[in-house]
């Protein structure tokens, strides 16, 4: 089955959403370190391409910054 780009920007978009509407759960129920595991479990390279912008998008909407020293 061939994708357009159309349609990737669109599951990319919803996969974006979704792990937003998760990741402040995983952080509030497994901690920082456990939750990115687990999104990386659920997700797989998608969260990789993206998590930056998640973290990101986390601390600004929480006012938490976290400690980047031992991310990968």
């Amino acid at each position: 089955m061939n994708i357009t780009k159309t349609e990737n920007r669109i599951i990319n978009s919803l996969t974006l959403s979704c792990i937003k509407h998760n990741y402040p759960e995983f952080v509030a129920e497994f901690g920082y370190e456990d939750a990115d595991r687990r999104m990386e479990n659920l997700f797989g390279a998608t969260w990789n391409d993206c998590k930056e912008l998640v973290w990101q998008w986390h601390d600004l909407n929480t006012g938490v910054v976290r400690s980047m020293s031992n991310e990968s």
